[in-house]
């Protein structure tokens, strides 16, 4: 499968999990997400190293969408991080990734690589984050085009189908 095409399917696999009422908003969705893989995700503000906007994390019984304090509009990062999420990216292991790195790593160095999302320092890690960003400009452009009511979700893909 193409990865516009898996982007677009994932897209549209989230929005299908769109409450049947009241507003369709990205928050809305991620609580979605959340209930349908019966695993907590919890979204919180924070103080991330410089450079980086979102992250995601992985815990045993629940995720973490890590936003930047202070971030103009957080939505294309929320957006941007549930999009790994459901295209199943994963990182590579941070030892793994701090092998590659250096050689000799500093304390400062140690500490901002545990604080990274690895996935974007193994090979086609371009491609991952190409992929998130795609997933999440596709789903803010639908939910900006999405009516209150879900039952017009159909209505709105008929007509970005075929204009």
């Amino acid at each position: 499968m193409s990865a516009s095409r898996r982007v677009t399917t994932a897209v549209n696999d989230v929005l299908d999990l769109a409450p049947r009422r009241g507003e369709i908003s990205l928050t809305r969705l991620v609580a979605a997400v959340s209930a349908d893989r019966g695993r907590p995700i919890e979204v919180t503000m924070a103080d991330l190293p410089p450079g980086v906007c979102g992250q995601w994390r992985q815990y045993a019984d629940h995720d973490v969408f890590m936003i930047q304090n202070g971030l103009p509009t957080w939505d294309r990062t929320l957006a941007h991080e549930l999009g790994h999420l459901v295209l199943g990216h994963y990182g590579i292991p941070v030892t793994e990734a701090a092998r590659d790195v250096a050689e000799l790593a500093s304390d400062d160095l140690i500490g901002y690589m545990l604080n990274q999302r690895t996935g974007c320092m193994g090979p086609g890690g371009e491609d991952i984050e190409q992929e998130a960003e795609d997933f999440a400009a596709l789903l803010l452009y639908r939910l900006g085009r999405s009516p209150s009511d879900r039952s017009s979700i159909v209505q709105v893909r008929l007509g970005e189908a075929f204009g």
